[in-house]
């Protein structure tokens, strides 16, 4: 099985390619938007403590490479400490979350809502759940768009690249 590519090098190439796209159709694409300053590890650490439990480890190394990223695949915003603390889109995740556990959704997609954790959303229709440690599946990632699956990721590394190759299409 090849290596994978590291959050640096992930980070980059989804960085270049929303550049990319942005080039070839300034009108249609996103505007240009970054990753944030990393996490420092005690940073990460009293986070979790904040939050009250260990992230999946995929999860805690993006944290140490990007503190989110606002606008990263249009109007989708990947969480960092800023909205894992309440702000930025985490609002919209929540409902998001309780209207697809209320209408069924998440029960259809063999997700309880106790066991997952928003971890980016956008304005619309857009969430993504990671799936908490000490669960089935944990470390997976859930993009759930208008109600249905969209991508199930093996993990949040696997679920960013997927974004880079779209921008890339």
């Amino acid at each position: 099985m090849p290596e994978r590519n590291s959050w640096p090098v992930v980070l980059g190439l989804t960085i270049t390619a929303k550049r990319e796209l942005h080039q070839r159709d300034p009108e249609d694409s996103d505007e240009q938007t970054i990753p944030r300053l990393k996490l420092a590890p005690e940073e990460l650490e009293a986070l979790e403590r904040e939050i009250g439990e260990p992230f999946p480890s995929d999860f805690r190394d993006f944290l140490l490479h990007a503190n989110g990223w606002e606008g990263v695949y249009y109007d989708l915003d990947l969480f960092g400490a800023p909205e894992l603390r309440g702000g930025g889109r985490w609002p919209v995740a929540k409902e998001l979350l309780d209207i697809y556990t209320e209408e069924g959704v998440m029960e259809t997609l063999g997700l309880d809502p106790k066991g997952v954790m928003p971890v980016a959303a956008g304005d619309g229709t857009d969430l993504v759940l990671l799936i908490r440690p000490g669960w089935e599946h944990e470390g997976e990632v859930v993009w759930i768009i208008g109600g249905q699956q969209y991508l199930r990721a093996d993990d949040y590394k696997a679920f960013v690249e997927f974004i880079m190759t779209q921008l890339q299409s």
